[in-house]
């Protein structure tokens, strides 16, 4: 009878140190991981025992003469843990034990080597309180930390020293440590990751716990060949095969209705997205629906094509024939032409919308006493968010929020110029995308059964108007006539909403009661960058996306970094030169010119950056619209900050933040009344807070001139600072 093949599993760390070996070396690295995958007795693999290993299932392979792989032996399963030059990978091997937590049922890696800390190094830290005193160690035990850990985190004092150790400590526990310091409860702790239920696994089955979501964060069990080579051969992107626990346990749950995930930049929320797409498209397969589709939408152009090249880099083609992937706006271009719908449908500034505006004011408008900003705004606020279709409509709506109060006979006589509006798109067979939503919802009604969808993904969620929100009600496959189980997926953060609208679900036919989550960890960004762009959008009241409101209070970043970098210039020369200053510290860093992306509020600024980034001899690619950026060509990236939306790059840089530029005067100056006023204002607080939350390392603020009112106050001794270093 032939022995069955023991599983195989990657530990993030692996992977890790395989992308820090020489090309040729991680080349033969992957060969020996294939080899281990599908025949783990063959010849040329010599397993050795490492001498002095506190743990005697570890064993070492020869990747060549001067490197070896760590690799585990225990329970029916292989791990590849560490790849190193040889005398470096015994090392890490030498004082590292694996064993299941008893309460979690997750596999631990425990360098047991920080338990020694020498006295010298506790007495240096002795005049601060241990970090984690308020805590007993039945409350650390409790939230995952290994019990022969525990002499080792009473040491630690600070923030800085339980990052230092992060590497010997279990991810697990060093997600909850993570929580304890930033002021959660060993309760909400445990509820924030997703830890309220005990395990069912024993201790002792050592291949069934490494299948646990919380051991998935850390290992991940091969078993496609192609999918394995994907890994080793492409650049390194974790989030296709590492998910946090909490993660994960949204992606492949069963929900019996339609659900909403909110969380801050950086937490993770479109990954979920794109793995519960990968997840659904599985079960269709699975369950040979040779029909059903997963619909994958979010509210732009150039977010869709960026989620539709992580989704072809993350799922087989199998599973991605069967996940359709276009922005809301194109969808219902494409679905209402194959309907035989005659009207063109404007969107952005199309000159013959400016025309009938003109026209209606002119006839209608000119003794109103408004302005006709203000009721374009008045029209897209009011009218098109609550599908107003006629006077009686409009003289009933509340208009909940509006700066500028309105009788009712001023509202007829507003009435007419919309009704003249209206009349001229009509007119020449012109839509709004509200007014195509609309008909889109209409033919839908009366033809159920004419799409495919079994489930829909909805993308930054909080850009979408109240029209866009009933629309995929609409699409969203119905149980009882409301969206059904699995139904939809949504996921938002409206501290993000650059775009200006908002809608409560509740009131376009989504109801998520029950079915909403919140993620607070953020794996993208330094602690330091999370708070400098937390402090931009300080004091600004945002909702859930639904009827409540919502905080960024609980949110903490897994890793530490230098502080923002801000450089207040005197002109755009200087600011050139602090920029390119910036950039060469970077790359001294270890920092690929591919990884820093310069962004600017317009066009124009974007273009004057990279002609004087250019002319002193830098490569430049410019973030195109509607297409993925390809990270495998070399040069600096430029694009605007609405662009940038939906990337991360390890530096960022945001040039031009300079008053007048944000928020743009002329905005502000057209602004008809203070509450207007403030959504132009808060509209860039919110695109200054997403453009800095792009950067996951290093983040640089520069502008030439007078600084933009929208930095935030704490700001100011960095500037002093960033120009007296400049000055020295």
């Amino acid at each position: 009878m032939t022995a069955r093949k023991p599983d195989v599993h990657i530990m993030i760390d692996a992977l890790l140190s395989q992308n820090r070996l020489p090309r040729a070396v991680q080349d033969k690295a992957a060969k020996l991981i294939l080899k281990l995958k599908n025949d783990p007795a063959a010849n040329g693999i010599n397993f050795e025992s490492i001498e002095g290993a506190r743990d005697r299932h570890m064993k070492s392979a020869r990747i060549d003469q001067g490197h070896r792989a760590i690799v585990y032996d225990r329970g029916g399963a292989l791990i590849v843990l560490w790849m190193d030059k040889h005398d470096d990978a015994y090392r890490w091997a030498r004082d590292r034990i694996i064993d299941v937590n008893p309460l979690t049922a997750s596999v631990q890696v425990t360098d047991m080597s920080l338990v020694e800390v020498p006295p010298a190094a506790q007495a240096a830290g002795a005049a601060e309180k241990p970090r984690f005193a308020d805590y007993s160690d039945a409350n650390l035990v409790a939230v995952g930390v290994p019990e022969a850990l525990l002499p080792a985190i009473r040491a630690i004092r600070t923030d800085e020293e339980l990052e230092a150790n992060k590497p010997g400590i279990p991810a697990d526990a060093y997600d909850a440590l993570v929580c304890l310091a930033a002021g959660y409860s060993v309760e909400e702790t445990l509820e924030e990751l997703e830890r309220t239920t005990a395990s069912n696994i024993s201790a002792d089955d050592f291949a069934a716990a490494l299948k646990t979501p919380e051991s998935q964060r850390s290992f991940w069990f091969v078993e496609d060949d192609q999918e394995l080579q994907k890994v080793l051969d492409e650049p390194l992107e974790f989030w296709r095969i590492f998910l946090h626990p909490s993660q994960r346990k949204l992606v492949n749950r069963q929900w019996n209705g339609p659900v909403l995930v909110r969380g801050g930049a950086g937490t993770g929320k479109t990954v979920v997205a794109m793995h519960r797409a990968r997840y659904l498209a599985g079960r269709l397969i699975t369950a040979k629906d040779a029909l059903g589709k997963i619909l994958f939408t979010t509210f732009t152009s150039n977010l869709a094509a960026d989620v539709k090249a992580n989704l072809i880099n993350l799922c087989s083609q199998e599973e991605m024939d069967r996940i359709e992937v276009m922005h809301l706006d194109g969808w219902v271009t494409d679905f209402l032409r194959r309907q035989g719908y005659q009207r063109e449908i404007l969107y952005g500034d199309d000159p013959r919308q400016t025309d009938a505006w003109d026209a209606a004011f002119r006839v209608h408008g000119k003794d109103i006493g408004l302005s006709l900003e203000f009721l374009r705004d008045e029209w897209r606020q009011v009218v098109q968010a609550n599908g107003i279709s006629d006077m009686p409509g409009y003289l009933r709506v509340q208009r909940t929020g509006r700066g500028t109060s309105i009788d009712r006979k001023t509202k007829e006589k507003v009435w007419a110029v919309f009704a003249a509006y209206r009349a001229r798109l009509d007119e020449e067979q012109l839509s709004e995308p509200e007014d195509a939503y609309r008909h889109a919802r209409d033919i839908l009604r009366a033809k159920p059964a004419l799409l495919p969808y079994r489930a829909i993904m909805v993308d930054e969620a909080q850009d979408l108007g109240a029209e866009a929100f009933r629309l995929i009600a609409e699409i969203a496959p119905k149980a009882d006539g409301v969206a059904g189980p699995d139904s939809l997926f949504i996921v938002g953060d409206a501290h993000q909403r650059i775009y200006g609208r908002r809608a409560a679900m509740s009131k376009c036919g989504i109801n998520v009661r029950g079915r909403s989550r919140k993620l607070r960890i953020c794996y993208r960004t330094s602690d330091e960058i999370r708070r400098f762009a937390e402090a931009i959008i300080q004091g600004v009241t945002v909702d859930d996306l639904d009827d409540s409101t919502d905080d960024l209070k609980g949110y903490r970043s897994l890793f530490h970094g230098p502080r923002p970098d801000i450089a207040i210039t005197s002109s755009p020369e200087d600011e050139l030169s602090a920029l390119v200053e910036w950039i060469e510290r970077c790359k001294a860093d270890g920092i690929e010119e591919s990884e820093i992306c310069v962004l600017a509020r317009t066009n124009d600024l974007v273009k004057a950056a990279a002609d004087g980034l250019k002319a002193l001899g830098f490569k430049v690619n410019m973030l195109a619209r509607k297409k993925a950026d390809d990270r495998t060509k070399a040069g600096l990236r430029l694009g605007t900050m609405h662009r940038a939306k939906g990337l991360e790059f390890a530096a960022i840089a945001i040039v031009d933040v300079n008053d007048g530029v944000m928020p743009p005067r002329w905005l502000l100056d057209a602004a008809p009344d203070a509450a207007i006023r403030r959504q132009v204002i808060e509209a860039d607080k919110a695109l200054l807070h997403v453009s800095s939350t792009r950067a996951k390392k290093r983040l640089f603020v520069a502008t030439s001139g007078d600084a933009s009112d929208l930095l935030p106050k704490a700001t100011a001794g960095d500037r002093k600072a960033a120009q007296q270093a400049r000055a020295a």
